[in-house]
């Protein structure tokens, strides 16, 4: 008798936000497909409990959340009827996410589930597809959202599965509880095989190879099988329950039904062996480098993300403190302040937008599926324009609740005045006029900030700014002329730059004599490095077809070539900093102007790339080096809501050439644990991608080999060969922070210095009321 006894057939469509077409008619399509659903479901004429039932899974929650708000009484009874008699499940998680969203969004989206369950509708289940991977400190929010299975029908091109597909574990969270996890197959069998389209011969054969692959294996301890009937935004019909009917009239022993993936995974569950393996760590994604394919809008997303923290933390303050009378504008204005204050409705419809915007743009579908074989056609620019509006609309709408916000949190309080020029007590709010610095933190921070004075001068203050507070501080004056130099000393550091290695070849820590760049490497730190595939690589295969760019061809081979000049470079000198600007360039490839900026009595040491780079097409990537000098290095990173560390925190298999952080990395040498300042703390801003240890692009690597403690910021690539753009441009500054750390504690410091990137001080130039 054969093992595999029980062989459950799910229906659903995957669901992306685009690709098969606009974005703009995709998210609207889907929420009439659930109305489809329920109409198939209505006229299917099978009896209950027959195994060739129509049913379906919501693979996502988004849609339903949509059909909700729209729905009849009677459009509402119905769903939860049928969720109730197992014809339908709705699955927990919004969309198929990457790593880009932070731990705020998948709080918001995992917040929204309850709309669902208030319509009588049990979630109980996170489904994905498509991406190769999950934050790990998602896992204790899903268990926290009442989500405690989850199933990933992982597709495996551009990387690899941590199991063979299928395969089912526990993923240990950080907090040490367990989410049940299938990681299923390719959900893309289901057209592949002829499932979805009700061909039964083929799907007859594909499902029996199947079968007996999962018949040989000896890691696969159930007699229950799960196949997807499902592919990219498929309009849903019943034609694979066709499938069921001749399977069963063929195969009386291996009886097959359809069922939901909670049905699924509730008879997983109940074969579960005590010796189910236990993975615990990052579910680090292969797909992560697509965050490369469009570096302006990722930047974009991750302001906006702050802005939106930060005017939710401005207003909930102000609230505390007693609002008062804020400056009001009389125009429109970019530069101005608001001309009139929201009440709380429309400060919750406001917010709503952005997380449903930012959740939009951290879904997976970046665009159409003929970027590649079609970069200039018109649906390509539409698609992209589409989703680069989640970024810029949650930018717009972020942004302005920030400044409402600060104005509002300004004039709170009892009316006693802080200054800058001193703590003097007068009745009344008191007038202020410079840059408003907000610290909406729990903690004081003396830290540097910019700030736009004069309608365009951008100015640098540093403020010290006790914990969720305001103060207005004087603007600076403009800057002295520059004058030509190529080193800097000021407060801890002493660095020196030379444009022809593109950047900083010696920064000391005059505290402790420690030599913070590695002196071995043909480039500097903060060196603009351009990779491109050399001569004997362009024998690869990926040339004959973009696709393969995957484990099974690793390379292709690449040549590094850092941005360089001859020319000298310029130093600032004020009170509070000394800074350094030196320009480089590769001709025909791009230019960029760098920025360094060293504190007199700040640790952290500040960094700014303005590049500008026209489009090309064809394989090459952009980073942004960091050589740190650190032997036999240890990687700590940030992720949302934990800190892992590369290689042994993460699952097998996951992705060691690249990782898609929210903004810190530490840096430490192994051994060093407990003693002095001997690691690095390291932030981006802007661009979420890294690579450790040197430029591993290409190395599709089992194990992390890192002998050196680099951190390179992989700001942008073309690596793709579908979804994503296959050129791009870029002009646009990005911003890095970084100051050396105790190795002990470091994974504390690692979280906490990623919280501060990620709620920075708010900084304006502001005249109005200044209360206490």
């Amino acid at each position: 008798m054969p093992r595999i006894r029980r062989i459950l057939l799910l229906g659903h469509t995957h669901h992306d936000v685009g690709y098969t077409n606009s974005p703009r008619i995709i998210d609207r399509m889907h929420a009439e497909i659930v109305r489809e659903v329920l109409r198939l479901a209505a006229a299917d004429t099978a009896a209950a409990g027959a195994p060739d039932r129509f049913r379906w899974t919501f693979e996502v929650a988004r849609p339903v959340l949509n059909f909700l708000r729209s729905a009849t009484p009677g459009e509402v009874d119905a769903l939860a009827a049928a969720t109730a008699d197992g014809t339908i499940a709705v699955t927990g998680g919004y969309l198929n996410m990457t790593q880009l969203p932070d731990l705020p969004e998948f709080e918001a989206a995992y917040r929204a589930l309850e709309r669902i369950r208030d319509a009588g509708i049990p979630v109980r289940t996170e489904q994905h597809g498509d991406v190769n991977g999950i934050a790990w400190g998602v896992a204790d929010t899903m268990l926290d959202a009442g989500l405690d299975r989850l199933v990933m029908a992982l597709n495996p091109d551009h990387g690899r599965a941590p199991l063979t597909q299928p395969s089912v574990f526990w993923w240990e969270a950080p907090s040490g509880r367990r989410v049940f996890t299938l990681l299923s197959t390719h959900y893309g069998f289901g057209e592949e095989w002829g499932i979805v389209d009700g061909d039964v011969e083929l799907a007859g054969q594909r499902i029996l190879a199947f079968l007996d692959g999962l018949e040989a294996r000896d890691d696969y301890p159930f007699d229950t099988a799960v196949v997807h009937a499902g592919n990219d935004n498929r309009w849903p019909t019943a034609l694979f329950t066709r499938v069921v009917r001749h399977w069963n009239e063929r195969h009386p022993d291996r009886p097959m039904e359809t069922a939901t993936i909670d049905t699924a995974m509730d008879a997983l569950a109940a074969q579960a062996t005590d010796d189910l393996p236990v993975l615990r760590g990052e579910w680090a994604d292969w797909w992560a480098h697509g965050h490369g394919s469009t570096a302006r809008d990722v930047a974009a997303y991750r302001e906006a993300r702050r802005f939106a923290r930060s005017a939710r933390e401005a207003f909930r303050l102000a609230a505390e403190r007693g609002e008062g009378d804020p400056a009001l504008a009389t125009v429109l204005g970019y530069r101005r302040g608001p001309v009139r204050l929201r009440d709380g409705a429309e400060l919750a419809e406001a917010f709503d937008r952005v997380d449903e915007e930012l959740l939009l743009y951290g879904e997976h579908t970046w665009g159409s599926w003929e970027t590649y074989s079609k970069p200039h056609s018109h649906f390509t620019a539409s698609h992209h324009n589409a989703k680069a509006g989640f970024a810029f609309g949650a930018w717009d709408l972020a942004r302005d609740l920030n400044v409402e916000a600060l104005y509002r949190l300004a004039a709170s309080g009892d009316g006693a005045a802080a200054t800058a020029s001193g703590d003097a007590r007068v009745s009344g709010p008191a007038p202020a006029s410079g840059v408003l610095i907000a610290n909406l933190g729990d903690r004081p921070r003396r830290e540097a900030v910019e700030a736009e004075v004069d309608g365009t001068r951008r100015v640098t203050v540093v403020a010290e700014v006790p914990a969720r507070s305001a103060v207005v501080v004087d603007a600076p004056a403009p800057e002295p002329s520059p004058v030509t130099g190529r080193v800097i000393e000021a407060g801890r550091y002493r660095a020196e730059v030379d444009p022809s290695r593109g950047g900083v070849v010696s920064l000391i820590d005059r505290r402790t004599g420690r030599e913070l760049i590695d002196p071995d490497i043909p480039h500097g730190l903060g060196a603009v490095v351009i990779e491109e595939v050399t001569e004997e690589g362009r024998s690869h295969p990926i040339f004959d077809n973009p696709k393969n760019f995957n484990p099974a061809f690793p390379g292709p081979a690449f040549d590094r070539v850092h941005a360089g000049s001859a020319a000298d470079p310029a130093v600032t000198e004020t009170a509070a900093f000394t800074r350094i600007h030196w320009t480089t360039e590769l001709h025909g490839i791009l230019t960029a102007t760098h920025t360094l900026t060293l504190y007199r009595d700040l640790d952290d040491i500040d960094l700014a790339v303005h590049l500008a780079k026209p489009e090309r097409f064809g394989p090459e990537s952009v980073f942004v080096a960091f050589p740190f000098s650190v032997t036999e290095p240890e990687f700590l990173l940030e992720t949302a809501g934990a800190v892992f560390a590369a290689e042994t925190e993460q699952l097998p298999d996951t992705s060691k050439d690249w990782y898609s952080i929210q903004h810190a990395v530490g840096v430490r040498g192994r051994g060093t644990a407990g003693n002095g300042d001997d690691a690095i703390l390291w932030g981006t801003v802007d661009a979420p991608l890294v690579q450790l240890g040197g430029f591993q692009t290409g190395e599709w690597a089992r194990t992390l080999v890192a002998p050196a403690g680099h951190v390179n910021s992989w700001v942008m690539n073309t690596l793709h060969f579908t979804n994503f753009p296959a050129s791009q441009e870029f002009t646009g500054t990005l911003h890095y922070r970084f100051r050396p750390a105790h190795a002990g504690g470091l994974r504390d410091a690692v979280a906490r210095f990623g919280a501060d990137l990620a709620l920075p001080l708010q900084a304006r130039a502001y005249t109005g009321p200044l209360g206490r």
